[in-house]
């Protein structure tokens, strides 16, 4: 979206998201204004959905952010070096996304979604029917109902291959911290250096002081200062005792 107000966002997801493809349980953001805005707690309230927002100062846990990160600097770096307009080549940029085989699922999204593979030339059906390679060998004779379950469940087999060898190497790294609202904690401070205040961020305190209002998901917390206002939710890798 080239504006991503809050009204867009909101509007975006109602008529092309959720009147579409309907409402999801869950929607998972990270701290965006759009996303804290009034209006969006208000449409997430009206349709019953959880809202889940990335613990600040962690970018790390928005795994889709970390892949279009990837992706997009990529692209960039590839159309900079040879001197095109980033905006004509934003059709060629969507088809080589939905082309891309993802290292989870084991195929590609058009794939996943269409049972077949996606084509840029009419002429490459009668090679691809010629080979078999319309659709996987295995599957290719059956009807398009019954491919779409078995392509869907090897997805999904995949996806929770990819989940629990991502869950093993966090948990060799990652430390359990089990605390219960009130509790008085102590919270990294993120903070910047302000030249025009001579204030430098290296001489402030590393830690400070705040109090435990929830547990959000199994590794953040929304955390409050001590007057009671609220700070958002952190996660646990930035929590002390």
């Amino acid at each position: 979206m080239r504006d991503a107000s809050a009204a867009d966002v909101v509007d975006f997801l109602v008529h092309e998201v959720f009147f579409k493809f309907g409402v999801p349980e869950v929607i998972h953001s990270d701290n965006g204004r759009q996303f804290i805005s009034k209006s969006f707690e208000t449409m997430v309230k009206a349709f019953g959905i959880t809202h889940m927002r990335t613990p600040v100062y962690s970018p790390q846990s928005n795994a889709a952010e970390r892949v279009n990160r990837t992706v997009i600097s990529g692209i960039r770096a590839y159309l900079e070096n040879d001197h095109r307009e980033w905006d004509a080549y934003l059709p060629e940029i969507e088809v080589a996304i939905r082309n891309a085989v993802h290292s989870a699922t084991g195929v590609t999204p058009f794939f996943a979604v269409f049972g077949q593979h996606m084509y840029l030339n009419g002429h490459q059906y009668k090679l691809a029917r010629k080979l078999r390679s319309l659709s996987d060998h295995a599957i290719t004779d059956l009807e398009a109902r019954d491919r779409l379950a078995i392509i869907r469940s090897q997805v999904k087999e995949h996806l929770q291959k990819a989940y629990e060898r991502s869950r093993q190497r966090y948990d060799q790294r990652a430390r359990q911290l089990l605390l219960t609202p009130g509790q008085e904690v102590w919270r990294r401070n993120f903070v910047l250096s302000n030249f025009g205040k001579a204030f430098n961020a290296k001489f402030a305190k590393k830690f400070v002081k705040c109090r435990v209002v929830r547990g959000v998901g199994s590794n953040a917390y929304e955390l409050e200062d001590l007057q009671g206002r609220s700070l958002g939710v952190f996660h646990s890798k930035d929590i002390r005792l």
